[in-house]
C-alpha cells in the first residue's frame, strides 16, 4: 500500500485575489509547482491564440493566472494552463433522474481514473465575484475535471477515445480550441441549467475528445460528445428520452461513433456496468449507485491499475437536489468517505490518500 495525499482549498474573492490564494497553496506545498510552472515559455503564437479564447469563453481566468503570476513572481508565459498541456483519463460516469431514483431526486455518480503523479488531488470550493460558486476538483490548478454549483448544475467529463495531446503516444488535435478543464469550470461559473451549458458548449472552440454529462435538480441531463472539432448532443428529461445518462471512454452517439468506432474492453465493460444497474422499470437507490463504485473492476467501476495511469484518484455522488456531494480521495475500496456542501469546506486541508496497485489481464487494453 503506498500513502499519497490529498488536499482541500477553499477560494474566495476576486479573480486576482484567487489568483494570489493559489499563489500561497503552491508555496505551502512546494512539489505541486512543477506541475503547475513550466521551465520553459509558451511560444508568442500560442500564447496569443489561447489568450483570445480564453477572454471570450472563460471570462476571469486571466486575472486569476495574473495573481498567481504576482504572488510567486514568475512569468505568465511559464504557466502549464497556458501551454495547454493534455493529461489521460479514464473515467466513469453516470447522471439519474427523478423517475429512476427511489427518493425522486438527480444523482450524478462519478469515477476519475488516472495517475496520481499527473493529478492536483484537490478539491476546491470557489467562489469568483460575480459567478456561480462551485465545488468540485482542480486540474493544472486553475482549470476542473468535474463540479457543481450553487445552483445544482452538475459537470463531468471523461476522454473520449483516444485523448489529444502533444505528448508522445497522444492524438493529435483535429480541432483548435479549448482543452476539457477549461470547458468544465466555464460551464460550472457561468450556467445555471443544462439548457445554458448546451449553448455554452455549442458556442466554444473545443479541442479535446471529450464525454460531457450536463445535469440539473429538475431532472433535466445531456450527454454532450465533442471528436475532431465535431459535437454531438443528446438530451433527456426522463420522460422523453431514457431517465438516466452514462459514458465512459469511448463514443456513444451515432455521429461521432462513426468517426471512432474503437473501444478499450475495459471502457466497454464500464459502461456495461452501468447500464445494467440502471437498464429496467426498478428504480434504484442511492446506495445501490454508490456500489458501482465499491466493487473493482471487472464486477465495478474502481480501478487500481496506478502502474499504468489508471487507477482510481477519486469517487463523487452528487446530489444535485439538496447541492451536497459524497466525495471519496482515490479508491473507496481503501479509504474513507466524505460530504461536503457546495461551496462549503472539509475539516481539513491535507489528508492521506492510500492505493495499492493491482495488475490486470493483458485483455484490459484490448481494442474492441
Amino acid at each position: 500500500m503506498t500513502q499519497f495525499k490529498g488536499y482541500f482549498s477553499s477560494l474566495q474573492g476576486t479573480s486576482y485575489e484567487i489568483g494570489r490564494q493559489q499563489g500561497r497553496f503552491v508555496k505551502a506545498w512546494s512539489h505541486l509547482l512543477p506541475a503547475t510552472v513550466s521551465a520553459r515559455d509558451t511560444p508568442a503564437q500560442r500564447m496569443s491564440e489561447t489568450t483570445k479564447l480564453l477572454d471570450t469563453f472563460c471570462p476571469g481566468i486571466r486575472e486569476e493566472i495574473a495573481g498567481f503570476c504576482d504572488e510567486l513572481e514568475v512569468p505568465v508565459s511559464r504557466i502549464n494552463y497556458y501551454a495547454g498541456t493534455y493529461i489521460e483519463a479514464g473515467c466513469s460516469h453516470c447522471a439519474v433522474l427523478p423517475g429512476k431514483t427511489s427518493d425522486n431526486r438527480t444523482y450524478v455518480l462519478r469515477n476519475y481514473d488516472l495517475s496520481p503523479q499527473l493529478d492536483d488531488m484537490r478539491l476546491c470550493s470557489t467562489s469568483v465575484t460575480g459567478r456561480y460558486a462551485h465545488t468540485g476538483f482542480s486540474v493544472c490548478l486553475f482549470g476542473r475535471s468535474e463540479g457543481m454549483n450553487e445552483h445544482g448544475l452538475c459537470v463531468t467529463f471523461s476522454a473520449c477515445g483516444m485523448p489529444v495531446g502533444d505528448a508522445p503516444g497522444m492524438r493529435k488535435a483535429g480541432a483548435r480550441g479549448l482543452q476539457f478543464w477549461a470547458v468544465v469550470r466555464s460551464l460550472l461559473e457561468q450556467c445555471r441549467n443544462v439548457e445554458q451549458a448546451v449553448v455554452l458548449i455549442r458556442d466554444m472552440p473545443i479541442a479535446s475528445n471529450m464525454n460531457v454529462i450536463v445535469a440539473e435538480p429538475s431532472g433535466k441531463a445531456a450527454l454532450i460528445e465533442t471528436f475532431d472539432g465535431k459535437k454531438a448532443i443528446v438530451a433527456t428529461d426522463g420522460h422523453d428520452g431514457l431517465p438516466y445518462v452514462t459514458a465512459t471512454n469511448h463514443p456513444i452517439v451515432p455521429d461521432i461513433e462513426s468517426a471512432e468506432s474503437r473501444k478499450l474492453l475495459h471502457s466497454v465493460v464500464r459502461r456495461e456496468l452501468m447500464e445494467q444497474l440502471l437498464t429496467g422499470g426498478d428504480v434504484i437507490t442511492k446506495e445501490q449507485l454508490k456500489s458501482l463504485v465499491k466493487s473493482e473492476y471487472p464486477h465495478g467501476l474502481t480501478v487500481h491499475n496506478f502502474n499504468q495511469m489508471f487507477g482510481t484518484l477519486r469517487s463523487l455522488l452528487f446530489d444535485l437536489n439538496d447541492r451536497k456531494v459524497d466525495v471519496c480521495f482515490g479508491s473507496p475500496l481503501q479509504n474513507e468517505w466524505h460530504t461536503i456542501q457546495v461551496g462549503g469546506t472539509l475539516p481539513f486541508e491535507e489528508t492521506d490518500v492510500y492505493m495499492n496497485h493491482r495488475d490486470y489481464t493483458p485483455d484490459f487494453w484490448a481494442i474492441v
